[in-house]
């Protein structure tokens, strides 16, 4: 793992940056079907700490999103 520190200034204040390679995460996918609703879909990490089990998820509402490949 090849990690780069370097040292900048902002607003008259140093602070280092360190950058990591990017970490890969396994997502999960789960959709729920209402019968008087949008659809929604829930995406979260398939392993994530007890501690995130209630954070680390978004959730979209059907009609909210769009084709990654129409958007391209």
């Amino acid at each position: 793992m090849e990690v780069v520190t370097k040292s900048s200034t902002v607003v008259g204040r140093t602070m280092d940056v360190v950058r990591r390679p990017a970490r890969v995460c396994q997502l999960e996918a789960v959709v729920v079907s209402h019968d008087h609703a949008p659809d929604e879909c829930t995406v979260s990490p398939r392993e994530v700490d007890e501690a995130r089990q209630t954070t680390a998820w978004i959730t979209a509402r059907e009609g909210s999103y769009c084709d990654a490949e129409a958007m391209r």
